[in-house]
């Protein structure tokens, strides 16, 4: 059997020095782990909102465009008008539902971020340890993502519920007076 001739306060100095080394390089790992995936979510969530507001807000401006065409014309029969002009509503709403959306996004983002910041960086394993608001700003994080997804996800079936109504109006003007 081999001895160990290493003093005990030496083995213990490089002990908590190894630790000391291990833990740094969880927090740097944990760090741009969380910056590289925040940063993506971000960009991927704002662009898939703007999107809800570019098609939803295109629409309307397209049936506006229909009705103008429409209206140049010498005989109008104002209930055809009407009941196409009427399912501009749903692409208004769905862009209003988008920028909510966006606010919650942001709102998801800044108790991401409270989270991420609620959280205690030790030098013992496992390194990083939840703080004592943690559970706090994680339950408001999960509130507002999944209120920000549904409501994204309501928004793009306004625009998908306006365009059957836009479609049916100006094919059958008289049958779609209900709306």
């Amino acid at each position: 059997m081999a001895e160990n001739n290493t003093p005990p306060f030496d083995r213990a100095k490089w002990t908590y020095e190894l630790n000391r080394e291990n833990a740094h390089r969880q927090h740097d790992a944990t760090r741009e782990l969380f910056h590289y995936i925040n940063k993506a979510s971000i960009e991927a969530g704002n662009i898939a909102l703007k999107t809800l507001v570019v098609i939803n807000g295109s629409a309307a401006i397209t049936i506006l465009t229909f009705l103008g065409g429409v209206a140049a014309k010498r005989e109008i029969d104002f209930l055809k008008v009407a009941n196409v002009a009427s399912t501009i509503k749903w692409f208004a709403f769905g862009v209003a539902l988008a920028v909510l959306a966006m606010a919650l996004s942001y709102l998801t983002n800044y108790t991401m971020a409270g989270t991420i910041a609620s959280k205690r960086a030790t030098y013992e394993h496992p390194f990083i340890v939840d703080g004592p608001k943690f559970r706090t700003w994680r339950r408001w994080n999960i509130l507002f993502h999944i209120a920000a997804v549904l409501v994204a996800f309501v928004s793009l079936g306004l625009f998908v519920y306006g365009m059957f109504l836009t479609s049916d109006a100006v094919r059958h003007p008289l049958a779609s007076s209900e709306m």
